[in-house]
């Protein structure tokens, strides 16, 4: 099974600049005010529970989680988020499926079509791109936590995975597959049984890098080294895009 990207983004994330960070931060704000929509209470809304424990995974504080909370939910009533999607065939037989969060669904249009336009291919009409990919739910685990005391403080550690013990816990939730690559397991679940799973590893103590509902090309594509870098290349501009939140392709 090839590794979907954003493992990769996970390495990449940790390893920005604050300035980088931030645009992260703000993103996944976004995303947290938007699910926040449908109200405020995470155990009431399966949207903002999702998007709270992304949040956290990605170092957002209480405070600033609860800031985007607020400014949908009636406290501070904030500007109307819709989520809209973008499909693209490019070079190389590349296809794109682009995942905006934005309250100008003309900005996000013209700076996709903008930035995708300098790279060739072209934009489809809503579904031509889509049916490539599958939605499923998408869970980084690097390790089980440990917690400790050291000199009568609270130390929180992470205890590498073991493939045995791991493959036993993953049997009692509905996770459909999973692999563990470079000490890293990447679990794949249905929609449905995505938070149940991601909940389940939690009660076990598992380390979750990050976790979301994901779109997972259905048949994949090997790019040659050339095309692989100006893909890349591709993928870090949009995600440089305040309106970009996520970019899925079928590239290997």
């Amino acid at each position: 099974m090839a590794w979907h990207s954003k493992r990769h983004n996970i390495k990449h994330r940790k390893a920005a600049q604050d300035s980088k960070k931030a645009k992260i931060y703000a993103k996944v704000a976004k995303v947290i005010q938007m699910a926040a929509e449908s109200g405020d209470n995470p155990a009431l809304n399966p949207t903002l529970d999702a998007a709270i424990k992304k949040g956290k995974q990605a170092g957002l504080s209480k405070d600033v989680i609860q800031k985007a909370i607020d400014k949908w939910a009636g406290n501070d009533m904030g500007e109307k988020l819709v989520e809209i999607f973008y499909e693209w065939y490019g070079p190389s037989g590349v296809a794109m499926y682009i995942k905006c969060v934005t309250p100008n669904t003309n900005r996000s249009s013209a700076s996709v079509r903008t930035l995708l336009s300098k790279y060739g291919g072209n934009m489809w009409d809503p579904g031509s791109v889509w049916r490539q990919f599958a939605e499923r739910g998408e869970i980084f685990v690097s390790g089980k936590i440990k917690n400790e005391k050291i000199k009568w403080k609270d130390v929180e550690s992470v205890l590498p995975l073991d493939a045995d013990e791991f493959e036993l816990e993953i049997m009692e939730t509905d996770a459909e597959d999973y692999e563990i690559n470079e000490g890293m397991a990447r679990i794949l679940t249905s929609r449905e049984n995505f938070m149940s799973t991601v909940n389940h590893l939690e009660q076990a103590g598992r380390k979750i890098e990050q976790s979301d509902l994901s779109y997972i090309a259905e048949n994949t594509i090997s790019l040659d080294d050339r095309a692989e870098e100006k893909l890349e290349t591709i993928i870090e501009m949009l995600e440089d895009d305040e309106d970009v939140d996520t970019v899925w392709h079928n590239a290997t």
